[in-house]
């Protein structure tokens, strides 16, 4: 039986500015050894946009335009930065320049918009602590809590949740929150009545980044973080690594 919602009511929604807008991205560098001594290499993040009511509707109508540019010039379908950092996929032949200007670009949207940008890491050794401060369930709907990558998702969300309950109004603190496809499959919903309060309908939605494009703004952001904690351990920083810093603290990305 398919569910009995449509995301495209949702994306209009956020369209006509009724309701914020919360997109979360992961990242994180699995298996990497190479990384600063600190860093666990099966740590897992995962980044939370929140697009403000007052500004979704500008946002929605911006982004489609600005992924249709970079097709145009760059013949590359959405924003995805560890591919644009790496000059891989679609962007294997754009040059060093080309890359920058995209990094200025989104670094830019994030300094006018100034967006909220929630931030949550945990891996084997900081889960086992976090566990050890207080009596945690084993699972919260399909959240397994003994997991570093299912911990730090649904904490993240729970941030979002409080940061909107202290910051708005009763009336005006329901949301829509979406997921990048990969804890879940793209068009997949978890439905949490707990967390009604403030995401419309007790929903988690999942979605491809190409279909929902604000999506790609939690990208930016999850990239940022993962290469500012790779970066803080190494001697030396390439040419971009250092216009990508000084971009980045700039944007407050």
């Amino acid at each position: 039986m398919p569910p009995p919602f449509r995301y495209q009511d949702f994306v209009d929604e956020q369209r006509s500015g009724l309701i914020h807008g919360v997109f979360v991205d992961d990242t994180g560098s699995p298996g990497l050894q190479t990384g600063p001594g600190n860093l666990h290499p099966k740590r897992k993040s995962w980044a939370a946009v929140i697009v403000e009511r007052r500004v979704i509707a500008e946002v929605w109508d911006q982004l489609p335009r600005a992924v249709k540019e970079l097709h145009s010039i760059l013949k590359a379908s959405e924003f995805h930065f560890s591919d644009i950092y790496a000059g891989r996929r679609e962007f294997k032949h754009c040059s060093l320049q080309e890359r920058l200007a995209i990094f200025e670009f989104m670094a830019y949207i994030f300094s006018v918009y100034k967006f909220p940008i929630f931030i949550q890491t945990f891996d084997p050794k900081t889960l086992a602590s976090f566990r050890a401060e207080g009596q945690f369930p084993e699972q919260v709907g399909p959240f397994n809590l003994r997991k570093p990558e299912d911990t730090a998702l649904f904490l993240l969300i729970l941030r979002v949740k409080w940061y909107l309950e202290q910051n708005y109004r009763p009336e005006d603190r329901q949301a829509r929150i979406f997921v990048d496809e990969g804890f879940k499959r793209n068009g997949a919903a978890i439905k949490l009545p707990s967390l009604s309060s403030i995401f419309r309908d007790g929903l988690i939605c999942f979605a491809k980044s190409d279909s929902i494009l604000p999506i790609q703004l939690a990208d930016f952001a999850a990239f940022c973080v993962n290469r500012m904690q790779l970066l803080l351990g190494r001697a030396r920083l390439s040419d971009l690594d250092l216009r990508i810093y000084r971009d980045n603290t700039t944007s407050g990305a």
